[in-house]
Order: C-alpha cells, then structure tokens, then sequence
C-alpha cells in the first residue's frame, strides 16, 4: 500500500504540475507594434517568443521597474525570433530600446489562469473605418463569430482560424455591434462602434 501511495504522489507531482501545462505563446515584432497588439496575460512557465516581422534592428528590453528582467540584445533581420519563460507573479512592461516610442509592451504573469481567462484576458480588436473591417487577435485560435446590432439581432456568423484575422462589416449602419469571438467552447463579446 505504502508503494502504491508513493506511486500515486509521483504521479501527480508529475503530471499534475502546473509547469507541466505551460505554453508558448508568440508576439509580432516590428515598428508600430505597440500597447495591446505586444501585450498578454499568462501564467508563471509561461513562454512568449517575439518574431521580427520586419528587417529592421530590435530588442526586447524590459523596462527597469518590470517583474523580471529580461533583454534579446540587438537583434534583426526578419524571422528572427527571441524567447523568454516568465516564472514569477507580476507586470513585466518592455520596449525595443532603438524604438521605445513605437515597439512596447506589457507581459503581466497571474497564478491560476483557465483557459477562458487567457482567452478573455487577450483578445484584442480595432475597426477599421476606412476598410470598414473588425481586425481581431487573441491568444488562443478562433473558431467563430457572431455580430449582433444593438437590439440583439444577428448580423452575421462565420468561422475564423488561427490567432488573428478580420470580419468585413462593409453595408452596416453606422451604430454600436456586439461582436461575439468563440475559441472551442469559450466566448468573448466586444462591443463595436462603426462609422
């Protein structure tokens, strides 16, 4: 019984874990990419890599007040990518050094995060007037959508794939939409304001 017992605590000291469960979770890196677009919630053992989408010259510097303290050095030439494994609790903002007034970013570590947490914590979205476009991110992939008028009827649905993408609302009224995003069985309605 006393093996068994030690079995058993093994096991879950091992499987159950939470660095077990981790992930890695990329970023864009190039000039422009700032604020939300370079932000994310995680866990402790989470991992982000930054990818160079441009061929300029970066860093990922943290800034002197961060949690943890991190920098890629100077580091180009596109596809480059940087990663970093935060491991303790709290607000990590960073900067590319060459150009801190257009490439920064906060990286804030929390315990205990579901997977509808990371998702509600990291889905960011920006309508474009001129294109009359909903460009959407998240952390996790999307699966589908819904937009709805204010008076709650639908609009339109679709499918989406990947961790970003775009919902044409070209025809709409001008008003405010609520647009439901679904990751598998989690959702997130944002509300939307079209010109």
């Amino acid at each position: 019984m006393k093996n068994s017992m030690n079995l058993f605590c093994l096991v879950i000291f091992c499987f159950g874990s939470p660095l077990m469960a981790q992930q890695t979770y990329g970023l864009d890196w190039a000039i422009g990419i700032n604020g939300a677009a370079a932000s994310l919630t995680i866990e402790p053992g989470d991992t982000v890599e930054w990818t160079w989408t441009d061929t300029l010259n970066h860093t990922v510097t943290s800034n002197s007040d961060a949690q943890e303290s991190f920098d890629s050095g100077l580091l180009g030439g596109l596809g480059t990518t940087f990663s970093y494994t935060f491991t303790e609790v709290g607000v990590n903002g960073y900067v590319c050094t060459p150009h801190a007034s257009s490439m920064f970013g906060v990286i804030t570590v929390e315990e205990g995060l579901s997977i509808g947490d990371k998702f509600q914590k990291n889905v960011t979205t920006l309508m474009n007037q001129t294109s009359e476009q909903l460009m959407v991110q998240s952390l996790l992939s999307l699966t589908s959508f819904e937009v709805y008028n204010i008076l709650g009827v639908q609009q339109q649905s679709g499918l989406l794939s990947g961790t970003s993408g775009s919902i044409q609302m070209n025809g709409y009224a001008s008003g405010i939409y609520i647009v439901v995003l679904h990751h598998n069985d989690q959702s997130i309605a944002v509300k939307v304001a079209k010109r």
